[in-house]
């Protein structure tokens, strides 16, 4: 009652009319009675910009599902057409092609086009997680998670549910967490009663064969082998080791080799799989969410024809309530722990155990203490240690995450990048955090500053974005595990009401004697060493206990006279008014602004109807390049526009007015959206500080942010996925500089390079900029002149327009082969990439059709069968304007060479005209079809509109009918005409156009790096691309010059195709 009451008192949540709940209930009620197979429950809260409609059943099994319909129904004629085309043998005719298009509306004197597609999706989560493995099988609920996929009693092939999702056009996947599982996919919409019922089965009769088994371990033992190099994950079992032992916290959720085969018998391994699913995997703890532009009634019938016959253990789930109270508890929690990580990081984190505060998702007393703890404006705890020049960045709070908020505990985390001056003043820092805490303290709760999250929350629920169906399912069936029905959506998202006890509760548990203290740095202070390794990860560290005389020091410290809590914040969005429609409303963005220092590009929103505006600008400079150090140089300017920024902006953060600086190839863009009220303001900061930016700096700034962007490029570097992606740009584009390039320039800039450099680049200029949202078009064109005018600046001359230029492949192979430069880094990267040429259509199309072709069966042979790696995957490559195609395996060296990667590579694509030939017929047509509905997707928030102009707006291309000219290109292609195109673009065919060169990234053997070798090369000195010594394989080379020995001499002998220039 008390809810019920707080919606009809809060405007900004959409509530209906009394009389249609009623009504509506009370026929939903008569139909569960007359066929007892599922009971309604009450339908979440919704947001008002949320139009979809949400009913929620318990089935006969206790199996809870919140159907969602989203708006825009699809006529209940097509779907029975579907259907019949699904039982039939008969292709689909042109007369059933043309009714099917006639469906959708258009304007009188407009074309008509074939219906927009929206994917279905579904997701279901079950309440077991990694914390539920048996102590003697870590690994097991991860292991379980993996092996339903492999085949049903209905079912049985191994790879038919990938098959049939990746032949719809949809993807799947699952995961697994400390107290839950997850499992999602998304299909086209015609295909989702079909796909509800092979995924229902994964519940029902999964196989879960011997063979399988043996298999599917491997693929555990390769997720983890890439996990291995995360200095996350090596913290994070580092800090679940110091829970009390005997509790389910102290484990090794991911399982690997040892788990699941050395230490255990394939018998017991099978026994003990099959009845932990049994056990767990029971339909009272399983919840559902499905969406579809489909009645409610349609898809409650689905779900009760596929999910009733999930069986139900009646079993009380895993009782975790003896360890509530303290788990972490125990005298190695409160101690300072020293890991040492493998990237190039410094950071401190302060952990505290707090007992699980799910219960209070009212209050949230959590959310309140980390928006003030990790407040980055005037007066916070960052803005401080920035003065100082000892952090560059923090979080504070929770992430709600298994491993950090369960049944169990809540986990309060204060995480603080540090500089190498912030190592040195370590305690000065944490101090400094006590400080903060104390001030919070001695203020207490405050009701204005709660006031304030509560209306942001409100907003933000009340005019949220879309999200894709298959990120809302998954989102909303976890949801469903913690929240009433009421809450489904809402439970994370609102403040419901203010508990200052509870608030205080929180803050009186961030206390120096209960801290639990991580520093991850490679540098130890003297006297100390890395004299342990944590049993899993292999992580380096040492512990020392927390001084007596800190603590002291800690508990009594005074607020700072610098900290104060956060004002009141301008950006705050009172004018929520959504334009009126215009009587003729363009497709695609209109250039309403072109003259030779900008050209601007705007369309108004008209399908979304939110009060949201996205402002995008291109600063295109001739300095990127130049040269790696102007590049260096151009991303420095960014990062200290970013640093000295960003107490000023975060207040329109908070007020959901977002901002980003990135490096392009031809410059820096910044991009703005959220709330369109408050955005010019926030355009008019940003500019200042472009244009001044001189003002706004120090050299001691430049010393942070130098710092910061050495350690980003080196961590690239030691990244072996980057670093395959890198040296093939290398290999190809003249004017492409790597992150090893990169910084090997930056370690010698100084702050006299970034003065002259700031002068010189602010002078010239051109501008690109893309306005689309809730805004009129002289709103928007005021806002670029003023954004203009501010910076000053003088027009870039045409000739200085940057191009960049892509070098021809020759016809056959070539191959590179470098070292990982992470000598702990087991992980293998083979980078197949065959070339095609300029782009046209048709050859996108064709890689395009390809693609969709060969993705299933390149995973399902190479990843499932073989076990070459984890990661397997195909795509298309467009490169600056040059069409390709590429075939990736990540996988570790002690496992497979990547020759043979390339090998295993080439030979399933000896195969693919045998693939390509099969899929003829109605097949192909079939394919075809659902390639081209993948291609008619309709966006589900603006956001993804503006970043698909906005891409061909910085490319020079401005095709924003892409698509739409892709499916009619694709309606052309012939299946003769994919096995001609095919056989003139690879090694087994005629190698008329047959252009391949092989990136492989070799990764270490554990015993590759001797005892006492450092890891990686050493951090502030300059470093190189190894290629590798290949004496031993040049006798086996395909041909003399197979292999390529020097990335620039190599490229230089190469002919460029032409650059593709503005438009």
């Amino acid at each position: 009652m008390k809810l019920f009451k707080y919606i009809l008192q809060n405007p900004l949540i959409r509530s209906v009319s009394a009389t249609h709940i009623t009504s509506t209930t009370s026929i939903l009620r008569r139909t569960a009675m007359a066929t007892p197979q599922f009971e309604i429950l009450p339908s979440p809260i919704q947001g008002e910009s949320d139009e979809k409609e949400y009913r929620v059943i318990k089935l006969k099994n206790n199996l809870v599902a919140c159907l969602i319909s989203d708006k825009a129904p699809i006529p209940k004629e097509e779907m029975e057409m579907e259907d019949s085309e699904s039982e039939s043998d008969n292709k689909l005719s042109e007369s059933e092609s043309d009714s099917e298009g006639s469906d959708s509306s258009s304007e009188a004197g407009e074309t008509t086009s074939t219906p927009d597609q929206k994917m279905a999706a579904a997701a279901l989560c079950i309440g077991v997680g990694s914390f539920s493995d048996p102590k003697e099988v870590p690994g097991m609920a991860h292991f379980l998670e993996h092996m339903v996929f492999m085949g049903s009693e209905k079912f049985p092939a191994e790879n038919d549910f990938d098959s049939f999702i990746k032949k719809c056009g949809g993807t799947d996947n699952a995961s697994t967490d400390m107290e839950t599982t997850c499992y999602y996919f998304e299909c086209l919409e015609k295909k989702l009663h079909e796909a509800l019922d092979k995924f229902a089965q994964f519940f029902i009769s999964p196989l879960m064969k011997k063979g399988a088994m043996t298999r599917e371990r491997e693929a555990i033992e390769s997720e983890f082998q890439m996990a291995l190099p995360s200095d996350p994950h090596r913290k994070e079992q580092l800090l679940l080791q110091l829970a009390k032992p005997e509790s389910p916290v102290n484990a090794f959720g991911w399982g690997n080799l040892k788990t699941l085969r050395d230490d255990i018998d394939d018998d017991k391994l099978y026994e003990g799989v099959h009845a932990f699913r049994k056990r767990h995997y029971s339909a009272h703890r399983m919840t559902l969410a499905i969406q579809a532009r489909l009645p409610l009634d349609t898809l409650q019938e689905y779900v009760v024809g596929c999910f009733s016959n999930v069986p139900n253990s009646h079993l009380d789930k895993d009782d975790f309530s003896a360890f509530k109270e303290g788990v972490f508890d125990t005298p190695e929690f409160s101690r300072i722990y020293y890991i040492k990580p493998l990237q190039q990081v410094i950071k401190l984190d302060l952990n505290w155990s707090l007992p699980s505060l799910k219960h209070m998702y009212k209050s949230k007393p959590m959310g309140y203490v980390s928006c003030l703890i990790g407040d980055e404006g005037k007066g916070s705890l960052l803005s401080y240690l920035k003065s100082k020049s000892w952090a560059t960045s923090m979080q504070a709070g929770n992430e709600d995450s298994g491993s950090e908020h369960n049944s169990m505990y809540a986990i309060f985390n204060v995480s603080i990048v540090l500089t190498e001056n912030g190592l040195k003043q370590i305690y000065s820092v944490i101090e400094a955090v006590f400080s903060y805490i104390n001030m919070l303290r001695n203020v207490g709760p405050q009701r204005r500053i709660f006031d304030e999250q509560k209306l942001i929350a409100d907003t933000t629920f009340r005019f949220a974005a879309e999200l894709t169906p298959v990120d809302n399912v998954e989102n909303l069936c976890e949801a469903m595990q913690f929240y009433p029905p009421e809450d489904y959506l809402a439970g994370s998202e609102l403040f419901y009401e203010y508990d200052p006890k509870a608030i205080t509760m929180v803050v009186d548990s961030l206390v120096p004697k209960k801290v639990n203290i991580m520093v991850t740095t490679k540098d130890l202070p003297d006297g100390l060493v890395f004299d342990k390794t944590e049993k899993w990860f292999k992580a380096e560290y040492t512990a020392i206990d927390i001084p007596k005389d800190l603590i002291t020091q800690w508990e009594t410290v005074k607020p700072y006279s610098e900290l104060n809590i956060p004002p009141v914040n301008p950006y705050l969005s009172t004018n929520f008014s959504i334009l009126p429609k215009s009587p003729k409303h363009p497709d695609y963005p209109q250039k309403i602004m072109d003259t030779p220092k900008v050209e601007m590009w705007y369309r108004k929103d008209e399908k979304f109807k939110l009060p949201m505006a996205y402002y995008h600008f291109y600063l295109i400079n001739p300095s990127s390049v130049e040269s790696a150090k102007s590049l260096a140089l151009t991303e420095m300017f960014m990062n200290l526009l970013a640093f000295a920024i960003g107490e000023e902006v975060y207040p329109a953060n908070m007020a959901n007015i977002q901002h980003q600086f990135t490096c392009e190839e031809k410059g820096i863009v910044i991009k703005i959206g959220g709330f369109n009220e408050k955005i010019p303001n926030l355009i008019e900061v940003i500019a200042k500080y472009v244009k001044n930016l001189q003002n706004y700096i120090n050299e001691c700034m430049f010393q942070v942010v130098k710092e910061t962007m050495l350690k980003s490029y080196f961590n690239k570097i030691l990244k072996p996925s980057t670093l395959a992606k890198d040296t093939r740009l290398k290999l190809l584009i003249g004017h492409y500089f790597a992150p090893v390039d990169k910084y090997c320039e930056l370690l010698d800039i100084t702050y006299s390079d970034m003065q002259a450099f700031i002068n010189k680049y602010i002078k010239n200029f051109y501008v690109k900029a893309l306005v689309q949202g809730n805004v009129l078009p002289e709103v928007a064109s005021d806002t670029i002149k003023t954004f203009v005018n501010t910076l000053n600046y003088d027009p870039l001359p045409q000739d200085q327009y940057p191009a960049l230029v892509v070098a021809q492949i020759p016809l056959g192979e070539k191959c590179l082969k470098v070292e990982s430069f992470n000598k702990r880094d087991t992980n293998s990267i083979t980078a197949n990439y065959y070339q095609v040429g300029p782009y046209s259509l048709k050859d996108s199309v064709m890689i395009d059709i390809i693609m969709f072709i060969i993705e299933e069966p390149l995973f399902d042979i190479l990843r499932t069968k073989e076990q070459l790696g984890y990661h397997v995957y195909c795509a298309l490559r467009d490169t600056y304007g040059v069409l390709g195609y590429s075939i990736t395996v990540n996988s570790q060296a002690n496992k497979f060479t990547t020759k043979h990667l390339d090998n295993r590579i080439e030979e399933f694509l000896k195969h693919t005209e045998t693939i390509i030939e099969k899929s003829s017929g109605k097949e192909y047509e079939e394919m075809k079809q659902g390639l081209i509905e993948t291609k008619e997707i309709v966006d589900s928030h603006l956001k993804e509109e503006v970043d698909r102009n906005w891409s061909e707006i910085i490319n020079d291309e401005y095709m924003f009918d892409r698509s739409k000219q892709e499916i009619e290109e694709i309606k052309q292609v012939l299946h003769e005409d994919v096995k001609n195109w095919w056989n003139r673009h690879n090694y087994f065919g005629t190698k008329g156009n047959f252009r391949k060169i092989s990136v492989q990234v070799v990764g270490h053997v554990p015993d590759d790096a001797s005892k006492g070798e450092p890891a990686e090369p050493s951090f502030t000195k300059k470093v190189q691309l190894k290629i590798l010594d290949l004496d031993n394989e040049i006798v086996e080379a395909k041909s003399p010059d197979y292999f390529v020995s020097e990335i620039d001499q190599f490229r230089s002998k190469l002919q460029s195709y032409p650059a593709r220039l503005k438009k």
